[in-house]
C-alpha cells in the first residue's frame, strides 16, 4: 500500500481542525483544505483558543490519563500483578506508550487548557472516592459516560 492510499484510509472521514489566524483565508488555507481533503479528512476551521481547549479534553487530557493510570496501576501490582490484568487495562493504557518527550512540550504549550481540564477529572474522581460507599453519583457518571461513548461511537 502507497502512502497516499494509506493516509487516505487513516485519515477518512476524520475532522482536521485548521486555525487560520489574520488574513488566513486566502489562498494558502484553500490549498491546505484541498490538501486535507485529498487525505480524505473533514477541515474545520476553529479559532485558536478553541482548538487548543478541544485538544485538552480530546487528545491531552486521555494522554495524561492512560500515562498516569499506567503509572499508578504498575507501580501498585508489578509486572507480577500486569500478568494477570484483563484486556480493558491494555485498551483503557494503550496511549501510555506515548513518549514523554513529545508530551512534556506540549503540556508545557498548552497548560493553561490542560490544568482545568485536569481539575475537572480530578473532581469526577473525587466525587466517586465520596460516593463509594453508596454508589448514586457513580451511577450518574456511568449513566452519562454511557451515553457520551454511544456518541462517541457513532463519530
Amino acid at each position: 500500500m502507497d502512502w497516499s492510499t494509506h493516509a487516505r484510509i487513516s485519515f477518512a472521514g476524520r475532522p482536521w481542525l485548521l486555525t487560520p489566524t489574520g488574513d488566513g483565508a486566502g489562498p494558502a488555507l484553500e490549498k491546505l483544505t484541498a490538501f486535507v481533503e485529498a487525505l480524505g479528512a473533514t477541515p474545520r476551521i476553529v479559532g485558536v483558543d478553541a482548538h487548543d481547549r478541544l485538544m485538552a479534553y480530546l487528545s491531552h487530557l486521555p494522554q495524561l490519563t492512560a500515562s498516569a493510570l499506567m503509572h499508578v496501576v504498575g507501580e501498585a501490582v508489578g509486572d507480577q500483578g500486569l500478568a494477570l490484568s484483563g484486556r480493558g487495562l491494555a485498551d483503557t493504557t494503550r496511549l501510555a506508550t506515548s513518549p514523554a518527550d513529545i508530551w512534556k512540550d506540549i503540556a508545557a504549550t498548552n497548560a493553561d487548557e490542560i490544568g482545568p481540564a485536569l481539575d475537572t477529572l480530578i473532581a469526577v474522581l473525587q466525587d466517586l472516592r465520596r460516593d463509594l460507599a453508596t454508589g448514586d453519583r457513580l451511577t450518574e457518571i456511568f449513566s452519562a459516560a454511557k451515553q457520551w461513548r454511544e456518541s462517541l461511537a457513532k463519530t
